[in-house]
C-alpha cells in the first residue's frame, strides 16, 4: 500500500492558473463574505483610480478644491450667499449736470452770505434804516455803527460795484485759471529758427525767437568780467569806419570807378571791366570763385563816390 502511495505522488503534478481579472475575484469574494455576514452593514466598492494623461486643453475644478467648497457651505447653514448685480439706468444722458459744469461756481472762497461784501451791503441797509430816526441805545455789531456821512459817487457808496472798500474784494465765481509753471525750454524750434510755424497758435511749444543762456554760461560771463575788469584794452576805444573797406579804384583798369559793380564774393569793379572780364571767363577776377554772370550795384560804394563829389565841389567853391 506504501508502495502504491508513493508511486501516484510521484505522477501527481501541479499547474498553476494565471488569473486575468484578480481584483474582480477578491471584490465578489468580499461581496459574498460581507452579504453572508450581517444585513446590516452597507458594502462600499471602490474602482481603481485611473492616471489618465494630462491634456493642457481641458481645465477642471480639482477634487480636493470642490470638497472644501462644499464643506464650507454644509458648515454654515444660516450664512447665504452674497450675489452682486448691476443694473444700468436705461438713460443715455451723461452723469452729472446737463451743462458738463460749464455754469459752475468757485466755492474755495467764503460763502457769499457771510464774506466781506456781505457783511457791506447788510451795514448798508442798517443805516438806510436808520437814518433819520432818534438813537434807540441798541448794539448792532461792530460793523453796523451808524454812519452820519453818506459818501457819494464813490465805488465805496454802491456794495454791489464791489471794488475799493474795506474788506478783501469778492471773487469772480465764473472764471476758470488755468496756470502751469513751466521749467522746461520747450521752445518752437521752427519758429525760432525762421520766424515760421505750421502749427500755429495750435502749437503747444512756445513761439518765442529771443536767446537764453544757462545759468552757467551766465556766470561764466560774469567771472570773465571781473576777471578782465582791471586789464586796459586800447582797442576798445577805436572807432573803425567802413569807408576804409569799400576800395577808391578798380583793380581791372586801375582807374576810378565808372557805374561801379560788386559781386557776390563783395569785389568791386567798374561795369564795363566785369562785363569784358565775364567774356573771357565767368569766375571773379579776385578770387576766382564762380559768379554765374550776377552783377549787383554797388549803391554803397555809389552813394560814397557822390558824396565826396559833392565835398570836392563845395571846397572848389570856397576857394573861389
Amino acid at each position: 500500500l506504501f508502495r502504491a502511495a508513493v508511486k501516484m505522488s510521484s505522477e501527481i503534478s501541479f499547474k498553476k492558473l494565471n488569473v486575468k481579472n484578480k481584483g474582480a475575484w477578491k471584490r465578489k469574494q468580499s461581496s459574498s463574505s460581507s452579504e453572508s455576514g450581517s444585513d446590516q452593514e452597507s458594502a462600499v466598492v471602490r474602482g481603481n483610480t485611473r492616471t489618465g494623461k494630462i491634456n493642457p486643453n481641458v481645465h477642471k475644478t480639482s477634487a480636493t478644491k470642490i470638497k472644501r467648497l462644499t464643506k464650507a457651505a454644509s458648515s454654515s447653514d444660516e450664512e447665504e450667499s452674497t450675489t452682486v448685480s448691476y443694473k444700468s439706468n436705461r438713460s443715455a444722458m451723461p452723469l452729472g449736470p446737463t451743462d458738463q459744469g460749464a455754469t459752475a461756481t468757485v466755492e474755495i472762497d467764503t460763502e457769499k452770505d457771510r464774506d466781506a461784501q456781505a457783511i457791506f451791503e447788510k451795514s448798508q441797509e442798517i443805516n438806510d434804516e436808520q437814518r433819520g430816526k432818534a438813537d434807540d441805545k441798541v448794539y448792532r455789531g461792530i460793523n453796523n455803527y451808524t454812519q452820519f456821512y453818506k459818501k457819494k459817487d464813490t465805488a465805496m457808496g454802491n456794495a454791489s460795484s464791489g471794488m475799493v472798500r474795506k474788506g478783501p474784494i469778492r471773487a469772480p465765481a465764473h472764471l476758470r485759471a488755468t496756470v502751469r509753471w513751466d521749467y522746461q525750454p520747450d521752445i518752437c524750434k521752427d519758429y525760432k529758427e525762421t520766424g515760421f510755424c505750421g502749427f500755429g497758435d495750435s502749437c503747444k511749444f512756445l513761439h518765442d525767437r529771443s536767446d537764453y543762456k544757462h545759468g552757467w554760461q551766465l556766470e561764466m560771463e560774469g567771472t570773465s568780467k571781473r576777471d578782465d575788469s582791471g586789464d586796459e584794452d586800447d582797442t576798445k576805444y577805436e572807432i573803425h569806419s567802413d569807408d576804409e573797406e569799400l576800395p577808391f579804384k578798380c583793380i581791372i583798369c586801375r582807374e576810378s570807378f565808372t557805374d561801379p559793380i560788386v559781386t557776390k564774393c563783395k569785389h568791386y569793379f567798374c561795369e564795363k571791366c566785369a562785363l569784358g572780364h565775364y567774356k573771357k571767363t565767368s569766375r571773379c577776377y579776385v578770387c576766382g570763385n564762380q559768379t554765374n554772370g550776377m552783377f549787383n550795384p554797388a549803391n554803397q560804394l555809389i552813394n560814397k563816390l557822390k558824396l565826396e563829389e559833392s565835398k570836392k565841389c563845395a571846397t572848389d567853391d570856397d576857394s573861389d
